[in-house]
C-alpha cells in the first residue's frame, strides 16, 4: 500500500470495485448475506442489514465502507446518517 492508503481509508468507489472483483466468489459462499467491505477488504458477513450496519459503525464509525447484500443487483446509495440514525 502507498502512504496515502495507509493514512486514509479507501473510498466508497474503491470498496465497490473490490466487491465487484470478488463478486463471483461472494455469490458462491455468501449469497443472500450482507457483507461489509472496508479498505477494499471483506470484513465479515451477516444475516441482516441491521447487524452489518451496527458492526460497521462500531468498528469504522462513519466509514466510508460498503454494506451489500450478496446477489442483489440494485444498489441504493444513502449517507449512513440517513439510514442509520438510531445507531451510534
Amino acid at each position: 500500500m502507498n502512504q496515502q492508503k495507509q493514512s486514509q481509508p479507501a473510498t466508497l468507489e474503491e470498496n465497490i470495485r473490490a466487491y465487484e472483483a470478488q463478486q463471483e466468489e461472494l455469490e458462491k459462499y455468501y449469497k443472500g448475506k450482507y457483507v461489509v467491505f472496508y479498505n477494499c477488504e471483506r470484513i465479515d458477513s451477516f444475516d441482516n442489514f441491521d447487524s452489518a450496519a451496527r458492526e460497521a459503525v462500531r468498528r469504522f464509525n462513519r466509514g466510508p465502507y460498503l454494506i451489500r447484500k450478496v446477489g442483489e443487483k440494485e444498489i441504493i446509495r444513502l449517507p449512513s446518517s440517513v439510514i442509520l440514525p438510531h445507531i451510534s
